[in-house]
């Protein structure tokens, strides 16, 4: 016995020597021969037989790892015999089918290339070192091992990837469900803004009638256009009606334009205006406020035409609600400024209203910015806010592509600014002045 067969495991890994072998011969004398070689050499499970037409059911009895043929003989008839048997190693599932090593006499190149096509992976000859045959059958037995171990982790990453994809699919579906029911939700507030706002425009103008006549005859009563009313208390009662009905109508008007632009049902008129003509037309209109709330109200702007490209409508609105603000949350004796400026920097024109007010604490500004929000303050006596004028304006000016910030600090006052994208020439020209 060669040295090295005494100690086997020297020769052979785990994997190897607990690897099932089987050997097929007709030759009982040889069979016996190659068991305890390959018994010798280290493997410790080793089986024979000797009829080569029961391969399949060999192969699913015992689950070989290497399967070790005789050929039968070199004549054509013998050569043939050995082919049909490999042919029917095909009957076998991918997963039971042996490492193949076929010990041969005499076989041709041709009948070389039948046996690889039909499973034969390795030649061994007859006449080959009994150490070798050892090698070879060990080196088949490791093939084989690795080739288990990737099919058995290729079984397990295709449960893996079948668990993931029937996660994903089943994600996928709640994903789609949860969408639909999203859309559905869109879909029934689309309906219901689209009910509100005509809801409101029938509702305004159902009010507009008889405030109009209400402000009407209360105007008509205050300048005593057809005599005297008599006891002076009358006067004050009409001037009183006249200023809630005021009142009413702003917050009717006010209502259906903050619905409408929230809906977005507002319409702009863009034309080319000059923004200093456009403040200083609508301050105009402020004069009156800031002379009743006994505050100053000044306006700066450039020499220079500043043009914008907008919706002056829009704008004019802008000026008028965030002034009035300024001048009814303003203390008498105190200032209101707005002033228009270009952008040092270009692509922009800046509208900033300054007031010394009352201010407003940081968690006051989003109560201000929401529709009715009302922000407790020393306003003006006599004079009332409708809750709406900050987050119209707000909307105003998101609509024409602007954007509105306000720095307050209580007791010192307010700076609202707004910027407004100005057109690229008067761009260029504010980057060429600055």
């Amino acid at each position: 016995m060669p040295e090295l067969f005494k100690t086997p495991a020297n020769l052979l890994a785990q994997d190897q020597r607990n690897a099932t072998v089987l050997l097929v011969d007709g030759n009982q004398g040889l069979l016996i021969s190659l068991v305890d070689l390959l018994r010798q050499g280290g493997f410790r499970f080793v089986h024979c037989r000797q009829d080569l037409q029961d391969l399949p059911q060999y192969c699913r009895d015992l689950s070989p790892d290497v399967l070790v043929l005789n050929q039968p003989g070199d004549s054509p008839a013998a050569v043939a015999t050995l082919m049909a048997a490999l042919g029917t190693l095909a009957q076998l599932a991918a997963g039971e089918r042996p490492t193949l090593l076929l010990r041969t006499g005499v076989l041709d190149a041709a009948a070389r290339e039948e046996a690889r096509r039909r499973g034969v992976s390795d030649f061994i000859a007859h006449n080959c070192d009994p150490m070798e045959v050892v090698t070879r059958v060990a080196g088949a037995a490791h093939r084989q091992f690795l080739s288990r171990q990737v099919a058995q982790q290729q079984r397990q990453v295709d449960i893996q990837v079948k668990d993931r994809t029937a996660r994903l699919l089943e994600s996928l579906e709640t994903m789609q469900e949860r969408e639909r029911t999203l859309l559905a939700a869109l879909e029934q507030t689309r309906t219901e803004i689209r009910q509100k706002t005509e809801f409101l425009a029938h509702a305004t103008h159902e009010l507009r009638t008889p405030l109009n006549a209400i402000l009407g005859f209360a105007d008509l009563l205050r300048r005593e256009f057809h005599g005297p009313l008599g006891d002076a208390r009358y006067l004050e009662y009409v001037e009183d009606v006249h200023a809630a009905a005021s009142h009413m109508a702003a917050v009717v008007d006010d209502t259906l334009d903050l619905s409408r632009a929230e809906s977005g049902q507002v319409t702009l008129d863009i034309r080319d205006i000059d923004i200093g003509r456009a403040v200083q037309d609508s301050t105009r209109m402020l004069r009156t406020l800031a002379a009743d709330c006994g505050v100053d109200l000044t306006v700066k702007v450039p020499e220079q035409p500043l043009r914008l490209r907008t919706d002056p409508e829009k704008v004019r609105q802008i000026i008028l609600n965030l002034g009035s603000n300024a001048l009814k949350f303003t203390p008498r004796g105190g200032r209101v400024t707005v002033e228009v400026q270009a952008d040092d920097k270009g692509g922009a024109l800046i509208l900033i209203v300054r007031d010394t007010g009352v201010g407003m604490a940081p968690h006051e500004l989003p109560i201000a910015l929401k529709p009715f929000g009302q922000v407790r303050g020393a306003q003006q006596p006599g004079v009332r806010g409708t809750g709406l004028g900050l987050p119209l304006t707000k909307r105003f000016v998101e609509m024409l592509g602007g954007s509105l910030d306000i720095a307050s600090v209580p007791g010192r006052g307010t700076i609202v600014t707004v910027r407004l994208p100005a057109p690229e020439n008067e761009a260029g020209n504010a980057r060429a002045t600055a």
